[in-house]
């Protein structure tokens, strides 16, 4: 699977321009040891990171310590010396034994540094990496002189990043109306079935939810000088994204409770303080305030998007549950997946004869592949009951 990282670098590093250095093609391997969740992202790193020590002839290792995946990903791909503009993983395997995650890629590097626009880099990234469906979720607790409303301002404010960047978007009371709307024309035509699960909301409808919680105050009318009119707004922002289907944790991003003082911009609209507090929170949100470089939404969608291309390159984690299986079978299961290629290693999760057992793996394989190859390994004892990206349920058939 390649990637133009000519446009995945851009994700991280500012307002640049391409430069037209022709790459070198490099075949290399990153090794990581730990746990299969993170060895994989730093084996992928140290990856990209030799290759553009080799293509670019220079050590670049001395010059950054990786500490985070997705805080260092510019840094992985990119120096003032060279870049990785594509690559391909060639191989990938997991040794249990010595808890050792290898990767090993096919890189181009080209020499310099590259520059790209850095909204217009996620936009395209996003574009090509099959865009993320998000759902955006917040809870607001502001006290002070605000009108309750609706649509919650930080959601509204996080939608229109999110879109700008690209992601598809999905507003959650759009989609109940949505389902409610399906439910009673099922109903009319007898498919009282269809109306449970309509009304239920079970149906997969994002890959990511998006939650924000907002706590801040909106400080009394005030009138620090003759005819001049404000008001004081304090403003917090924790941020998290999760997999719907899983409820995992992605990423988090802390915007630290600031004062913002009326006398500091008194241009701003002191008589409407939704559109005041609005106001904050996309300066907060999009990082146009100074205290917010680091940590704002586009930060958190970078991670999304990070996460997003690790799944997609190295392969996603996907839970497979099975109802009443017996340790033999489940056993000769997991003897099956650990040789099946495409799948880089296999967990048992939990066990349970009664109820249900849980296998994790992590592959490239589509749903529909995993399912041919746990039918076959059971001898199709077992059918699918439910299917996302990273959850299959098996019954007994």
């Amino acid at each position: 699977m390649k990637h133009s990282l000519s446009v995945c670098l851009g994700l991280f590093l500012g307002l640049w321009a391409i430069l037209p250095v022709m790459g070198e093609d490099v075949n290399v391997t990153g090794t990581a040891s730990g746990n299969p969740d993170s060895a994989r992202e730093m084996a992928l790193t140290r990856a990209l990171r030799e290759a553009v020590r080799q293509g670019a002839g220079v050590d670049i290792l001395s010059e950054t310590k990786v500490q985070n995946f997705e805080l260092e990903y510019d840094r992985v791909m990119t120096s003032s010396f060279g870049y990785v503009e594509s690559y391909e993983v060639t191989s990938q395997s997991y040794d249990s034994r010595k808890q050792e995650y290898s990767v090993a890629i096919r890189a181009k590097v080209a020499k310099g540094r590259p520059k790209m626009d850095d909204v217009l880099a996620l936009r395209l990234l996003v574009k090509r990496m099959k865009s993320p469906r998000v759902m955006v979720e917040s809870e607001e607790t502001i006290s002070g002189d605000v009108p309750t409303s609706d649509v919650k301002m930080a959601s509204s404010v996080l939608e229109e990043i999110a879109q700008k960047t690209g992601f598809e978007i999905f507003r959650q009371s759009t989609v109940q109306a949505r389902d409610a709307r399906e439910s009673a024309r099922a109903e009319l035509l007898g498919d009282n079935l269809e109306a449970k699960v309509k009304k239920a909301g079970i149906t997969s409808t994002s890959d990511f939810k998006i939650i924000a919680s907002v706590k801040g105050q909106v400080g009394r009318l005030r009138e620090p000088f003759p005819d001049v009119k404000v008001r004081d707004v304090s403003l917090g922002v924790d941020l998290q994204a999760v997999w719907t289907d899983t409820g995992e944790i992605v990423a988090t991003t802390a915007l630290p409770t600031t004062y913002h003082k009326g006398e500091a911009q008194m241009d701003l609209p002191f008589d409407m303080p939704e559109q005041l507090v609005r106001h904050y929170l996309t300066m907060m949100l999009t990082g146009a305030e100074p205290a917010y470089k680091q940590n704002n939404a586009y930060e958190l969608f970078r991670r999304i998007i990070a996460k997003w291309i690790v799944d997609l390159d190295l392969g996603a984690k996907v839970q497979l549950e099975f109802k009443q299986i017996d340790k033999d079978n489940l056993d000769k299961l997991i003897a099956v997946l650990e040789k099946t290629p495409d799948i880089s290693y296999v967990w048992r999760r939990e066990f349970d004869r009664r109820l249900f057992s849980v296998v994790e793996i992590e592959t490239r394989l589509s749903p529909e592949q995993i399912e041919d190859v746990v039918q076959k390994a059971l001898r199709k004892k077992y059918i699918v009951d439910v299917a996302t990206k990273r959850r299959l349920r098996f019954i007994p058939d």
